[in-house]
């Protein structure tokens, strides 16, 4: 079988640059790349060789031979490209999250399906062993009902943590970035809970300005989503230290949480409580085994995928990106208005 081609379109998201890697391991070839930026252009053709290049990705599209692109513009460049690779009959793996806007990621899903292409939506998360573990264990009832979940991600911000002015640049506007903390930190909660419980009844947000002085976006901020019988909390911040990136899912027969690398389960037996002491907690690490092949990162999934006609993992399917995207709109409509946003 000859090597997929695939086209970047977009160097500025700077989760591309940990990817291409993960690509050249694969039957892969890079066979061309656009970005408005000279700079990331030469990047590409220095470390990878490329050397069909163009400023606008029309250009790509209308003179590379492609199969699929590799989407890594700001948030609000994504709907635009799906639609013009889609209508070219390749396929796109988009950088979380999907869009700046939910009617942007209506538009990608809806170009995907018209063309009958594929459209992938990366979530770091998705290749994280124990918060995948977590959320076998919660769709299996292992913990029994469970009533509420805390999805907390955060760090210092954008441009603490070392991204590049190409990145937080886009970050800290909200045209392109669709919010501050609460769309690029808020997403994961979204995504993770709408591949596990669907669209919620209800959403209420709150985004502020809390630490970084004469800043043009939010620097933290919570999304919660109310369901029938949970409450989810997706939880932001860009100015936490040190960082923080676990997950809580608490069960009315136990609570799983991740702890920096590992998966906890934690019970108390009947008639105990957990307040007469830890030994009545039943602290347990949970065995967490490797990823399979095909399930070990973005890259890999979305040619394993490709090549086998396989569908995407739920998480990174377009309808759940679609869906986060809803919340994650909500919740900004939500802070505005400071009304809960029915949906």
């Amino acid at each position: 079988m000859a090597d997929l081609r695939l086209v970047v379109a977009g160097m500025v998201h700077d989760h591309l640059w940990g990817m291409l890697p993960s690509f050249r391991k694969l039957p892969v070839k890079i066979v061309g790349g656009a970005d408005p930026n000279r700079p990331l252009r030469e990047k590409l053709r220095k470390e990878y060789g490329v050397t069909s290049l163009y400023a606008d990705y029309h250009d790509l599209f209308a003179k590379v031979k492609a199969d699929a692109v590799m989407v890594c513009g700001t948030n609000a460049d994504g709907a635009g490209i799906v639609e013009a690779a889609a209508a070219r009959g390749l396929d796109c793996m988009v950088e979380k999250p999907m869009a700046a806007t939910a009617d942007q990621a209506k538009r990608m899903l809806r170009a995907a399906r018209r063309h009958g292409t594929r459209l992938m939506i990366n979530w770091p998360t998705a290749w994280n062993p124990p918060l995948m573990k977590a959320m076998e264990l919660v769709k299996r009832g292992d913990i029994g009902q469970c009533f509420h979940a805390r999805i907390h991600m955060a760090h210092q911000g954008p441009k603490e943590a070392g991204c590049t002015p190409y990145f937080y640049g886009w970050l800290y506007d909200a045209r392109k970035n669709g919010g501050g903390a609460i769309i690029d930190y808020c997403c994961y909660g979204a995504a993770i809970m709408s591949a596990l419980w669907g669209r919620p009844n209800q959403v209420m947000g709150v985004a502020k300005t809390l630490v970084k002085r004469n800043f043009s976006v939010d620097d933290n901020a919570m999304i919660t989503a109310i369901y029938d019988k949970r409450l989810v909390l997706a939880q932001a911040s860009w100015t936490q230290n040190p960082d923080y990136h676990d997950s809580l899912f608490l069960g009315d027969q136990g609570t799983l949480q991740t702890e920096h690398g590992q998966l906890v389960r934690t019970h108390t037996n009947p008639k105990d409580y957990s307040h007469w002491g830890a030994e009545r907690l039943n602290r347990k690490v949970v065995a967490v085994p490797p990823r399979p092949r095909g399930l070990r990162n973005g890259p890999e999934h979305f040619v394993h995928c490709l090549r086998t006609g396989k569908p995407f993992t739920k998480l990174c399917s377009a309808e759940v990106g679609c869906l986060a995207q809803e919340i994650l709109s909500a919740g900004v409509k939500s802070n505005r208005t400071g009304r809960r946003v029915r949906l």
